[in-house]
């Protein structure tokens, strides 16, 4: 849902809020509530993603522990897990700093809220790609 999420805002919400002719005090109310509510959800997600992975991990045999690099299935799942490590804190970046202070962005502020969407569904599309390799691989 996360990876959804991210996706939606990033190639539906944020070129509807760019090309609308609406005032910018009611976008700003609408982004800050859809951020709130994505919040939630990626909150959760995580936690479940976090669940079902140890629990995956512990049931995989070719599973070696936590950032091993010693083949490639176990390169493939540190690389996806260091991915995840930046994506939250990206999404932690922009949800407590960049979006607690929606209102007195810039046209720099929203340049890198923008740039920093994109970057994290950028992100997720490689660990669901990876995930897909070490699920065929394990």
């Amino acid at each position: 849902m996360w990876m959804g999420g991210l996706l939606t805002t990033a190639i539906a919400l944020m070129p509807a809020i760019k090309g609308s002719s609406e005032k910018p005090g009611s976008l700003i109310t609408l982004l800050k509530a859809y951020h709130r509510q994505l919040r939630v959800v990626a909150v959760v997600s995580m936690l479940g993603l976090w669940i079902t992975g140890l629990l995956l991990s512990r049931q995989s045999p070719a599973s070696a522990g936590f950032l091993n690099f010693s083949d490639t299935y176990n390169m493939l799942l540190s690389v996806k897990h260091l991915l995840v490590f930046v994506m939250v804190g990206i999404g932690l970046y922009r949800g407590y700093i960049l979006g607690r202070r929606i209102e007195q962005f810039n046209a720099k502020d929203q340049k890198a809220y923008a740039i920093l969407l994109i970057i994290n569904t950028l992100l997720g599309v490689a660990v669901v790609l990876l995930s897909g390799i070490s699920a065929v691989m394990g």
